[in-house]
């Protein structure tokens, strides 16, 4: 087994190995590196609905099934992430899987069944990387900072554009979901590693604060985040996998390939509720 980091701050590539089949000392070295890489990936793993079952109950107790993804009928918990002809993808945010929830997940695996073969790439952002790069005076600022997260879809987007079930399910979810609250400074449960915990999708407003500074103050860090010199960006092909860190990330789906049919597989691994910092 070979690991290639990708960038300075995150991501790397894991050779040689077979995922359906790895030891407990392989899969030991391969959750090392999950956690000091944040997100990981992995070519040519053919995995079935139910070996890409057994490899995320490695990580962790399995989320139940997805409130509004459709999904894989033998295996429901594994969820399905696909772009149709006719039906193009609506929008795409930076995002940390279920921080809408009191407990979000703690990590995701995404496995390719078929792709685009050109776009359709991921992009993830280590926020320790845009945490470590903001000034003192505004880490000492959020120190004390809480945020709301809620489901909230498609927003902006006329209700005749909603056609799919899963979509029309996404805007009853989100109905019936208040906002939590988690601290904005987050303390990793492994590493100890403090990250900025705020995504733009579901983090609606910092507590505390008003209407006119919170909008400001996230429009500050999300531009942060978005710099590239924090993200490692991963291109698709048929039988690719990635495993990613909810805890420390956020991602983004790069919607540049139209109707063209893409399928993944994603299943999510529970977490806790997000712990401050300080």
């Amino acid at each position: 087994m070979k690991i290639e980091p990708l960038t300075t701050h995150i991501g790397a590539e894991i050779h040689n190995i077979n995922l359906a089949q790895c030891s407990d000392a392989e899969f030991d070295e391969i959750y090392r590196a999950f956690l000091q890489y944040q997100v990981i990936f992995f070519r040519d793993q053919e995995l079935t609905p139910t070996e890409h079952l057994q490899l995320a109950q490695r990580f962790g107790e399995l989320e139940p099934v997805h409130p509004f993804f459709p999904n894989v009928a033998e295996a429901p918990q594994v969820s399905v992430i696909e772009t149709t002809r006719g039906n193009a993808p609506l929008e795409s945010f930076w995002h940390t899987d279920l921080s809408w929830q009191e407990a979000p997940s703690k990590c995701s695996v995404l496995h390719a069944k078929h792709t685009p073969c050109y776009g359709g790439d991921t992009i993830w952002v280590s926020m320790s990387a845009v945490l470590n790069a903001l000034p003192a005076d505004l880490v000492e600022k959020l120190k004390s900072v809480t945020a709301m997260h809620s489901l909230f879809a498609f927003d902006g987007i006329e209700s005749n554009d909603i056609k799919q079930d899963w979509q029309k399910k996404v805007v009853s979810v989100s109905q019936q979901n208040p906002p939590v609250e988690h601290p904005v400074l987050m303390k990793h449960p492994e590493t100890g590693e403090v990250s900025l915990y705020i995504n733009e999708q579901f983090t609606r407003s910092l507590v505390g604060l008003s209407k006119n500074e919170s909008r400001e103050l996230l429009a500050t860090l999300f531009n942060y985040a978005r710099k590239p010199e924090y993200q490692v960006r991963f291109r698709w092909k048929p039988n690719s996998l990635a495993i990613w860190d909810n805890r420390i990330t956020q991602h983004y789906a790069v919607i540049d390939y139209g109707d063209t049919p893409r399928r993944l597989h994603r299943v999510t691994i529970q977490g806790n509720k997000p712990q401050a910092a300080y």
